[in-house]
C-alpha cells in the first residue's frame, strides 16, 4: 500500500515539483510492481494452503479465497488506465479493499 499511496496525487506532485517514487517511475511501473508483489503473496498463500499438512488451514478461504483475490487484483490492474486520474484512484482504492478483505 505504501508504494501506491502517491499514485492518486501524482498530478499535484508534478505540478508542485514534489519528487516521489510515483513521479520518478510513473503510474504504470508503480502499479505493475505493486501488482506483481501482491500477486506473489497470493500465490504463496495458495501454495501454503495446498502444501500444508491436512487440517492446518481451512482450504476454502486459504486457497479459494486467495485465488479469488488474486483474480480481482489482476482484473483491476488490467482495467487501469494510467493517464486517467479516476482509473488510478479506482486501482488505489482496490488495493485498500484487498487489504481489508485479508
Amino acid at each position: 500500500i505504501a508504494v501506491t499511496k502517491d499514485l492518486p496525487d501524482i498530478e499535484g506532485d508534478k505540478a508542485y515539483n514534489i519528487s516521489t517514487l510515483a513521479t520518478k517511475l510513473g503510474v504504470s511501473k508503480i502499479a505493475k510492481g505493486a501488482t506483481v508483489c501482491l500477486l506473489l503473496n497470493y500465490i504463496h498463500a495458495i501454495l501454503t494452503g495446498v502444501l500444508s499438512k491436512a487440517g492446518t488451514f481451512n482450504a476454502i478461504p486459504m486457497v479459494g479465497g486467495h485465488a479469488v483475490l488474486a483474480v480481482m487484483l489482476l482484473t483491476r490492474f488490467k482495467e487501469l488506465e494510467p493517464e486517467k486520474l479516476a482509473s488510478i484512484k479506482k486501482y488505489y482504492k482496490h488495493i485498500w479493499d484487498l487489504f481489508y478483505l485479508e
